[in-house]
């Protein structure tokens, strides 16, 4: 039977992303997990190291019938819901998410208030500089 396959975020244990992913991957389970390239200092040296982007999240490309056989892989707590249905990410998202990292290092998220017709400026990127209004 083909199913199709939609991407979905999984809600993982604190500090088990990239395990999830490994798991994922074992079991022929397609799967994502950005990593961001940080650059850390110890006493001693510096280093760079690849960081989850999106701290207790992977996200998981399978179709709906598998979505039981996730919550019995070790680490994945259940999947991320919206108004009570799994959320379905577009791939187009994924593509962007990969195609940003591919682009830039030391990547920081930052959580601010953004509301409907909120004034918006570009500050870095393709599209510097342009301005717009949330919808």
């Amino acid at each position: 039977m083909n199913e199709n396959k939609n991407w979905y975020a999984v809600y993982t244990r604190p500090r088990w992303e990239k395990k999830v992913a490994g798991i994922l991957s074992r079991n022929n389970v397609e799967n994502y997990c950005p990593l961001n390239k940080v650059r850390r200092q110890w006493s001693d040296r510096k280093k760079f190291v690849l960081e989850p982007l999106f701290t207790s999240y992977v996200f998981v490309r399978v179709s709906e019938s598998e979505h039981s056989e996730l919550k019995k892989v070790d680490g994945i707590i259940n999947m991320v819901y919206w108004l009570g249905k799994p959320a379905v990410i577009r791939e187009a998202e994924i593509d962007i998410i990969k195609n940003f990292l591919s682009e830039f290092i030391n990547v920081k998220l930052e959580k601010r208030p953004i509301y409907i017709n909120d004034k918006v400026r570009v500050i870095g990127g393709a599209l510097t500089e342009m301005e717009g209004q949330v919808i």
